[in-house]
């Protein structure tokens, strides 16, 4: 039987890539799943572009008819397999992220100094906000229901002297090793409270958007046992000089969660928020950036118990927000709500 160029580059294609299966067994290599599937891939190549009746076997599968039912059969089947092979590549490619982004995290965290007595700590993720944050610090107050707070700004990669003016005002500081977004900025602050062995968080803006003088507001629920979770609306409060647009958005996304969630959510977005350490060290968070509407579903997969507080909402006290313009913000925001539904 000739041999086509069609399939003639079949075959040596085939061979070459067995030949270099081979190669990696003979060199002691790992065999891994993805090389599972390469290698009967592989040998269906040759053996198709050899024998091309072969192929009817997967004609008889696929059910196609005409002259070209056993190379699009065979490209049907290619291309499941190929599909395989990507949807491992990614998961690995994931998981390898995973893992990059845990000693990302891990390292600044462990070089928080530590500190006895620190009960409630607050935490403030920073991108060159050293303008604002002597003005922030100043208000924080130093306990609440005689429980100590301490404060603790995690500068996401600077380029202002945010950490010093920090350090220099009193804060605690944890430096992360590059830019990365707010939500990897609160995972390092999350750790290093567990190392302080804190009880209980609270996450708020470094640029005067949220008033320190709420924090009791948020506590409150906590201290008296009747949440994990709190979360600052300022649709329950008030929010003062924000865009139409932005809040018209808002409430979308607050009707798409409270319908998810099968639960009132009125401030989706709000980064005011108060924890019990120990049951948020329970949740799988993995967004950088837009990550309120990840802790809100994470939280109540775990059925955790979540209240939400009236604050007020201010402007920022100088510079401009990292968020981006509303139809980016939205669109991120969007791609957060799936990823961390589906996940």
């Amino acid at each position: 039987m000739e041999l086509s160029a069609l399939r003639l580059l079949g075959v040596v294609v085939g061979v070459l890539l067995l030949l270099g299966l081979a190669w990696r067994r003979r060199a002691g290599a790992f065999l891994g799943r993805t090389e599972m599937l390469l290698w009967p891939g592989a040998l269906l190549l040759v053996t198709v572009a050899a024998r091309p009746d072969v192929a009817d076997v997967l004609v008889r599968f696929t059910g196609l008819t005409g002259n070209l039912s056993r190379i699009v059969s065979v490209l049907a089947v290619a291309v499941l397999g190929l599909g395989v092979v990507v949807v491992r590549l990614a998961g690995e490619g994931a998981e390898t992220r995973h893992r990059l982004l845990t000693l990302l995290r891990e390292v600044p965290a462990r070089a928080v100094p530590l500190e006895p007595g620190v009960e409630i700590l607050c935490i403030m993720p920073a991108l060159n906000e050293a303008e604002n944050l002597p003005v922030v610090l100043k208000l924080m107050p130093k306990e609440v229901e005689g429980h100590a707070v301490r404060c603790l700004v995690v500068d996401d990669g600077s380029t202002d002297g945010t950490p010093e003016v920090a350090e220099a005002h009193g804060a605690l500081v944890a430096r992360s090793l590059m830019n990365v977004g707010g939500g990897h900025a609160l995972q390092i602050g999350f750790a290093a409270a567990a190392r302080l062995g804190a009880r209980w968080v609270v996450t708020l803006d470094a640029d005067g958007q949220h008033q320190p003088g709420e924090l009791g507001l948020l506590m409150a629920p906590l201290l008296a046992g009747e949440a994990e979770v709190v979360v600052g609306s300022r649709h329950l409060g008030q929010s003062v000089g924000h865009e139409r647009t932005r809040a018209l958005g808002l409430r979308l996304f607050n009707a798409l969660l409270s319908f998810l969630l099968g639960r009132r959510i009125t401030d989706c977005s709000s980064g005011y928020r108060a924890f019990d350490l120990a049951r948020l060290r329970t949740l799988r968070l993995v967004q950088d950036r837009h990550h309120t509407a990840e802790l809100l579903i994470e939280a109540s997969r775990k059925q955790l118990r979540i209240r939400e507080v009236g604050i007020v909402i201010s402007p920022r006290l100088s510079g401009e927000s990292k968020k981006g313009t509303n139809w980016r913000y939205g669109v991120r925001f969007a791609r957060t709500v799936a990823q961390a539904w589906w996940g």
